[in-house]
């Protein structure tokens, strides 16, 4: 049959092969080739140059054995275990990382070929520059702040650790420790953003201990410090009250700003125009973080022109509320619209002031600014590569974008310190200048709450 004439072919066929491969070493079906059992010669050191917790070794290869497969360098660490790092035969350079202290370090260096052989070892001793975490531990500056503490510290070779904080717990009546609380663990990847805030807590003496780590094990001694942080409460939204003073309106699309941008009998700039109910300034206080909330357009001069290039739009949006209390912020946060279209773009906030006064300033309605205070001025940050956003940069923006009233702000005539009962928003500028509207979900206060009304 035909069946049969075909196993009577390749019964032989396969019994050859695998005479063939039993005749030769194989792994995984890939097979491996001798090259000899002669070690390569010792790896030849240039310079080596420390680096924060770390030694860049400069080296050469024999020449004339095209068989090296790769380069490994060694060491001990300070816990026991060996460290091992290796780079291609293409490599003229190693670092060796992982290095704690300023003390001399012995690294063993050698070079493998295609057979396993391995080199004689090439002994170096250096000494690393100060590590990143032992850095960090040395310059960190723990202050109190409102609602917490704000840690500082030097990342200058931006390499990734994390910081774990440590608070007090109660274990018996009288008797409390540090226990690290993972929920307030604080990473650092960049030489920039080197400061954090660590919140919420009572405005009562209390301890915290902070322990620095890396990927390569390393952890440090436990800072200490005794902090009383400033009192913060969160501001009770449900009790903020938009106001009609300053004319606000409601249209659905961008309205002309000659006709409805200034109020004529006060030549005061009105509130802005919101796109319809649903999406006026109130809605910004509603304890709604993740919906379609405010949507405000922004008024455009010369908008009846037949004529585009004409037109020209005015970015000042201003929304006015009566915060039925005087307070002194602390800090905002702005929570966008949460769609990716909307992140570090389109109409979301990029540049907003505060602005603040009290019953005792009686002109508050009919002069403005000059009769209000600026409580600050504030820019929201810029990503990396807005192309290409960052799990961290999507999360800071949705969930943490916060503004420190007086740290965060850029305006050397503002007065962040200032209480106020009656606020104005003054929105400057969006992350895309060519949309025509505003949109915040929500904007969250904290401070201290001087007297309720």
């Amino acid at each position: 049959m035909k069946t049969n004439r075909y196993i009577k072919f390749f019964l032989p066929a396969m019994v050859s092969s695998l005479l063939q491969v039993a005749c030769m070493d194989s792994y995984m079906g890939i097979e491996q080739i001798k090259t000899g059992s002669d070690a390569p010669d010792k790896v030849v050191v240039n310079e080596v140059t420390p680096q924060s917790g770390a030694l860049k070794i400069d080296f050469t290869l024999a020449k004339g054995n095209p068989n090296i497969a790769q380069v490994v360098a060694s060491y001990t660490n300070k816990r026991g275990e060996p460290m091992e790092f290796k780079v291609s035969r293409y490599s003229s350079s190693i670092l060796v990382e992982g290095l704690t202290g300023t003390d001399d370090v012995t690294v063993e260096l050698i070079c493998i070929d295609a057979s396993g052989n391995k080199s004689e070892v090439t002994y170096v001793s250096a000494a690393p520059l100060i590590s990143p975490v032992e850095l960090a531990l040395n310059t960190m500056k723990v202050e109190p702040a409102f609602g917490g503490i704000k840690v500082e510290w030097k990342n200058t070779s931006a390499q990734p650790f994390t910081i774990h904080v440590l608070t007090e717990d109660t274990l018996q009546k009288g008797v409390s420790t540090l226990v690290e609380d993972p929920s307030k663990t604080i990473y650092s990847r960049d030489s920039v953003n080197t400061a954090a805030y660590v919140r919420q807590y009572p405005s009562i003496e209390q301890g915290f201990g902070f322990v620095i780590s890396d990927k390569w094990g390393n952890r440090t001694d436990t800072l200490i410090s005794s902090l009383t942080p400033y009192k913060e409460d969160e501001i009770d939204y449900r009790r903020i009250e938009a106001v009609s003073f300053f004319n606000p309106t409601v249209y659905a699309g961008s309205r002309d700003y000659d006709s409805y941008a200034v109020n004529s009998a006060t030549g005061i700039r009105n509130d802005g125009n919101a796109h319809g109910a649903a999406f006026v300034p109130q809605t910004i206080f509603n304890g709604v973080r993740t919906g379609n909330e405010l949507y405000g357009y922004k008024f455009v001069k010369n908008l009846n022109d037949p004529d585009p290039a004409n037109r020209v739009t005015v970015h000042d949006f201003y929304a006015t509320f009566d915060l039925n209390m005087d307070v002194r912020l602390s800090r905002v946060k702005i929570y966008p619209r949460t769609a990716l279209v909307y992140t570090y773009t389109r109409s979301s906030v990029k540049r907003f002031r505060i602005w603040g006064t009290n019953d005792a300033n009686s002109q508050r309605w009919s002069k403005f600014p000059e009769t209000w205070t600026l409580i600050g001025e504030y820019v929201g940050r810029e990503p990396v590569n807005l192309a290409s956003l960052t799990p961290e940069e999507i999360e800071y923006f949705n969930e943490n974008q916060e503004y420190s009233i007086a740290e965060g702000n850029v305006n050397p005539e503002a007065q962040p310190t200032e209480s106020f009962r009656y606020m104005r928003l003054q929105l400057m500028e969006t992350y895309n200048p060519n949309e025509a509207f505003y949109t915040i979900n929500e904007f969250q206060m904290f401070g201290e709450v001087l007297n309720k009304y």
